[in-house]
């Protein structure tokens, strides 16, 4: 059985943190996660940002490691657009081919 394990996402653009407690040991996906998302943020010229969660993602089994990596990216991007320093990112990329 997993031990149940905690997450923390430290305060970041002046937004706060949180606390996040899993019912599994998912504390390295989110952490992944909140570190993709940060990866994206800090370069303008990084492209799609929801081509970015889904490449890194898909790289996770299925299942609640998925969901924590998704926690883990979205927070920091909500921290970032709620944040007195948010909404400024300048993606350079928006060329979209399907």
């Amino acid at each position: 059985m997993n031990r149940p394990c905690t997450s923390h996402l430290p305060t970041h653009d002046g937004h706060r943190g949180a606390i996040i407690k899993w019912p599994v040991n998912c504390h390295e996906a989110f952490e992944r996660g909140v570190a993709s998302a940060q990866a994206w943020l800090s370069n303008d010229d990084s492209g799609w940002l929801w081509a970015n969660l889904i490449i890194e993602r898909d790289a996770l089994p299925p299942g609640a490691q998925r969901r924590a990596f998704e926690i883990g990216f979205l927070s920091r991007v909500h921290q970032r657009l709620c944040s007195p320093f948010g909404g400024n990112h300048q993606a350079r990329k928006t060329c979209l081919q399907l």
